[in-house]
This record gives structure tokens, C-alpha cells and sequence, in this order.
């Protein structure tokens, strides 16, 4: 309004301008009629008037603020997730144990002087047991004494192991064996067996069981009553053998009343029924003869 006001004054100074060149003017009247025109007052331009939007304008608006607020947040949400896919994944491993420090280990023991060594006792020498004789069968060769004295008038022996007795069966034929206490109370072994030894000075008892600890004991039944000519410990003797058309023994055994062989039996039978009769009538021969002193 006021650049408006200003126009005007300088179209009418111009005017008055011109005019002086037609007529003089006196300035101080052309300045007071300046201001006049700038004090007077123009008419106010009508305002305008607004009226209040009704209850559809303000639905509408709250409609579109909350459709702006849903799309801004979906924007967000798809932002940060982009950024959380293009993010690297940083994984922190654990960091170690803290490790203890080593166990100080104790110091080394003082070395000591090296003690002599203990004397070592020599063990025992320890002899090898000699093999230990089993029960085995053997014939019995036996011989008795004519000057040996304790004998019955009429010679029959019997032989006797502990509580076993044998009678004199010839010299092919098995000896017959019964219990001690019926053998010793014979009268006579005349009827008792095929071959007995009944009247004869040299006897052979074929087959017997000898045990090695136990004791070969010659008894006299008949006129001799029972009467034992001696007991001795024997075992079958393994140094015999058959010597041409001969048997030998190493260890016999020589009493004053009788001699006797104890050959195993396998030995006897590959001698043979000849040799031992042989052996039998020569009286036992033999250098190496064990004379027994005890019984």
C-alpha cells in the first residue's frame, strides 16, 4: 500500500513537473500537496472468513496420519533389516582358560652313597630223588638154606607181602594168593595147588604183586608150624636180565636161611621157563649178592 501511495506522489510530482514548465509552481505547495495525498486513507481490503471443517474432514484427516504413520514404519523396519543383512556376523570365540602356573616340582633327592650289596645266600643244593619204585608183578625165585638153621623137617614155604600170601603155583602157572591169617594156618600146600612147593628146597612164585614199601616175609607152614625165616623190604629188581640160556640179577638178596630174586615179570617172561628153573637149581648164583643183616 505504501509502495502504491509512493507511485502516486511521484506521478504527481512528474505532473506538477510538467505543469511547471507550462506555469511555475511554487515547491513548497507541491510538497505539502505530496503528503496530503499519502495521509489519505484507503478503504481496508475485506477479509476473508473461514468456517470450521466438519466431522468428515477431520475422519478423513486422521485416516491419512495414520496411513502415513503405517507406511514410515513399514520404510523403518525394511531399512533395518537391510542393514541387518548387510552387517557381518561378527562371532566372539570364548577366550581360553586362564592357564594356572606349573606346579613347582620338588627338588631332587640327595644322591646317596651306593650301599654294598646284601650277601646273597647260595640256595639250598637240591639232589634229584631217585625214581621211586611202583607196585609191580614179579616172580619171586626162591632158594632156601640146607644148613640154615629154623627150618621145618620137610620144607614148604610160603611167601607173605603185609597181609597177602602166595603159594608156589609151579614154575609156568600163576602163584595162588590168599589172605595171611588162612595161609599161615596150613597144614600143607600139597593139596592146594597143581605144582606146590611142598618138600622142595628151591621154589618159583610166578605173578606176585610186589609193593616197594612193604616187606617180602618167608614163612614154613606144615611141620614148621608157621614159622617166619625173615622179612625184608625188596622191590623188583631192574639190573636183571636174561644172559644166554641164563637169567642174572645184580641185587638179590642173601640171608642165612634162604635166597631170594625178585625179577619184574616182563623180565621173566622173556627168559623164560627154562632160565628160571636153571637159575632156581643153580642155587641163585651170583657175585653180587646182597648179604642182609637186619630184618
Amino acid at each position: 500500500m505504501q509502495i502504491k501511495a509512493l507511485l502516486v506522489a511521484t506521478a504527481a510530482v512528474t505532473m506538477s513537473a510538467l505543469a511547471a514548465h507550462a506555469d511555475t509552481v511554487d515547491p513548497a505547495q507541491a510538497i505539502a500537496q505530496k503528503f496530503s495525498e499519502s495521509t489519505i486513507e484507503k478503504p481496508a481490503p475485506p477479509q476473508r472468513l473461514f468456517t470450521k471443517p466438519g466431522s468428515d474432514y477431520e475422519a478423513d484427516m486422521l485416516e491419512r496420519a495414520r496411513a502415513e504413520a503405517l507406511e514410515r514404519q513399514q520404510r523403518e523396519a525394511q531399512q533395518t533389516t537391510a542393514t541387518l543383512a548387510a552387517t557381518p556376523v561378527v562371532v566372539v570365540a570364548p577366550a581360553p582358560p586362564a592357564l594356572s602356573p606349573p606346579a613347582q616340582l620338588p627338588p631332587p633327592p640327595t644322591k646317596l652313597a651306593a650301599l654294598p650289596p646284601k650277601p646273597v645266600a647260595e640256595p639250598p643244593e637240591v639232589r634229584p630223588e631217585a625214581p621211586r619204585p611202583v607196585t609191580a608183578a614179579a616172580t619171586v625165585l626162591l632158594v632156601l638154606d640146607p644148613e640154615g638153621g629154623g627150618l621145618g623137617i620137610k620144607p614148604d614155604p610160603i611167601i607173605c607181602i603185609d597181609n597177602r600170601c602166595w603159594l608156589s603155583n609151579g614154575i609156568t602157572s600163576p602163584a595162588r594168593e590168599m589172605p595171611r591169617n588162612q595161609a599161615v594156618a596150613l597144614t600143607g600146600t600139597d593139596d592146594m595147588t597143581a605144582d606146590s612147593c611142598s618138600g622142595k628146597s628151591g621154589c618159583v612164585y610166578r605173578n606176585v604183586t610186589v609193593d616197594p614199601s612193604a616187606r617180602i616175609d618167608v614163612i614154613e607152614v606144615g611141620e614148621g608150624g608157621g614159622a617166619s625165616a625173615g622179612a625184608y623190604t625188596l622191590a623188583a629188581d631192574r639190573s636183571c636180565r636174561k644172559d644166554g640160556d641164563s637169567l642174572a640179577c645184580d641185587n638179590g638178596l642173601a640171608t642165612q636161611n634162604f635166597r631170594i630174586w625178585v625179577v619184574p615179570e616182563i623180565t621173566a617172561e622173556a627168559a623164560g621157563a627154562s632160565s628160571l628153573e636153571n637159575a632156581v637149581a643153580e642155587g641163585l648164583p651170583d657175585t653180587d649178592l646182597t648179604s642182609a643183616n637186619d630184618r
